[in-house]
């Protein structure tokens, strides 16, 4: 009986589970205090951070009354340096926990651009 458990802890296979890398998109502005919206539904305001999945897509709107509203379209591309340094040293992304495996989505990803830098203009006064 022994025998047969350790066999079949012995010869189970490792499953694979897949885990979004995440980045951390900064975005400021000046003058700072300006409403920040993403497209995922995640509101702030200036200076902020959220932590994003690397590999997606969103929109951001920043926006301040009396000031000109932005939109940035912020998505996860592939970084050379993390794709490199993947191939050089093997993937940190992927770790083996009691015979899971967990891979990280997106880690050869980075978004673009990160920091949001934003200089908002007064919104011109309309002739009445």
């Amino acid at each position: 009986m022994i025998v047969c458990l350790l066999l079949s802890v012995l010869s189970g296979c490792i499953t694979i589970v897949s885990e979004v890398a995440t980045d951390v998109l900064s975005v400021n502005s000046d003058p700072s205090g300006a409403h920040v919206a993403l497209s995922t539904g995640a509101v702030g305001s200036t200076p902020c951070q959220f932590v994003l999945p690397r590999n997606g897509k969103l929109m951001v709107v920043i926006s301040k009354e009396g000031f000109e509203q932005v939109e940035v379209m912020v998505q996860g591309k592939p970084s050379l340096k993390k794709v490199m340094s993947n191939l050089a040293f093997g993937s940190p992304n992927v770790s083996f926990i009691g015979g899971v495996g967990a891979n990280q989505l997106g880690s050869d990803f980075e978004l673009k651009p990160n920091p949001i830098e934003v200089k908002l203009k007064p919104k011109k006064e309309t002739a009445q």
